[in-house]
């Protein structure tokens, strides 16, 4: 699919005024999607939308990919599991659009269970539509992995995007028509600690929703019982479907993600990764 040239840099908010753009998002956006604001738009909005999108820079293609994630990626691409992916986001796309919800987090109780392949899976396959615009954000800010499904190069840190230091349409890159990526480099645990919050996460889907009007928002989540980003980030997240892994996630696990995500957010399900029809969580 072709790609249209980015826009000029001089179109795009100072960091003063992304700031103060900032100052006026409030958290919990999500009853505001609920309700159904920006699902219907009239045509200067709709415009000024589709020339935001044009706007963004083309994904880059990573300078090197191990031959492993050549291999897994080419297994990724199989019909079978392209057909799973398929039915998945069918059964998301009817349930956002029926209740107007947009962002979607994807974690699981530990590290392994295949959260960036479940992640990148349903982006590939809501690409493959074409009719519906989404944007991934990889918030496993420790360890990204998401960029190496798509085989693109992460430009700088996601946390410059999370805190206001660069507007989104300096860090997201559009890996088609209708997909754009907010990947990041790893983030050390000093500048976790010191340089993002909930509150971050809040505005930079508020200012996404607001320039872009995505149909849904994937965000590739760390893991939920190990630290509290993942807790922190799902209360601003309109649902959370949870990826486990067969061969080693315990059944006392996602019960204890489902006990911390009371209240918080739209537990959807659990994704069996690893499944070969003979073993149970």
């Amino acid at each position: 699919m072709s790609l249209t040239e980015p826009g000029n840099a001089d179109d795009r908010p100072s960091h003063g005024q992304l700031q103060q753009r900032r100052s006026l998002a409030l958290s919990g956006h999500r009853d505001m999607r609920r309700a159904g604001q920006g699902k219907t738009r009239n045509a200067q909005r709709q415009a000024a939308v589709d020339s935001n999108w044009s706007a963004l820079s083309p994904c880059k293609p990573a300078t090197s990919t191990d031959k492993a994630t050549r291999q897994f990626n080419a297994l990724a691409r199989s019909a079978d599991v392209i057909s799973r992916f398929d039915i998945l986001r069918t059964q998301l796309v009817q349930s956002y659009r029926t209740r107007s919800l947009t962002s979607l987090g994807v974690s699981a109780p530990g590290t392994g269970a295949g959260v960036s392949f479940a992640a990148a899976g349903l982006i590939a396959s809501l690409a493959r539509r074409g009719d519906i615009r989404v944007v991934g954000l990889d918030l496993n800010l420790k360890t990204p992995a998401l960029h190496s499904y798509f085989e693109v190069a992460p430009v700088g840190s996601l946390l410059d995007l999370l805190n206001g230091q660069a507007s989104p349409e300096e860090h997201l890159q559009r890996l088609t028509d209708t997909v754009a990526l907010g990947l990041g480099q790893p983030v050390s645990e000093m500048d976790l600690s010191t340089g993002f919050s909930a509150d971050d996460l809040s505005a930079t889907l508020h200012d996404i929703v607001d320039h872009y009007a995505p149909d849904m928002i994937i965000c590739d989540l760390p893991p939920l019982l190990k630290g509290d980003l993942a807790l922190s980030a799902c209360s601003h997240l309109d649902g959370v479907l949870l990826v486990a892994n067969s061969r080693a996630t315990r059944a006392q696990d996602i019960a204890a993600c489902e006990r911390l995500l009371a209240g918080q957010t739209e537990f959807l399900g659990v994704i069996l990764n690893n499944y070969s029809g003979g073993e149970h969580i």
